[in-house]
């Protein structure tokens, strides 16, 4: 018998609530700072129309709570595969 320190034993029948469960808290600090998030499987996108400092600011912030939740959980991030996509518009 192993001491399971976190998560869900893998193939148990918990696994696919508990995920549920911890990508739903997710979700819900995620969009607390108005910014628009898209889950699929681990995979988590955000989307913010940056005008102004305030809006970088409130980026920031949500980059924050993601880390921290990310934390909290003892899970890790894959900086390797995070990337940001800036798309200009010439009014």
């Amino acid at each position: 018998m192993v001491e399971l320190v976190s998560g869900i034993v893998q193939g148990s029948v918990l696994e696919p609530m508990m995920f549920l469960v911890y990508i739903n808290e997710l979700a819900a600090i995620l969009r607390k700072h108005g910014i628009s998030v898209q889950l699929f499987a681990d995979d988590v996108k955000l989307y913010l129309k940056i005008l102004n400092v305030i809006n970088i600011a409130q980026l920031q912030g949500e980059l924050n709570d993601l880390v921290q939740w990310a934390d909290r959980w003892q899970l890790s991030l894959s900086v390797d595969k995070c990337c940001v996509l800036n798309i200009y518009i010439k009014v």
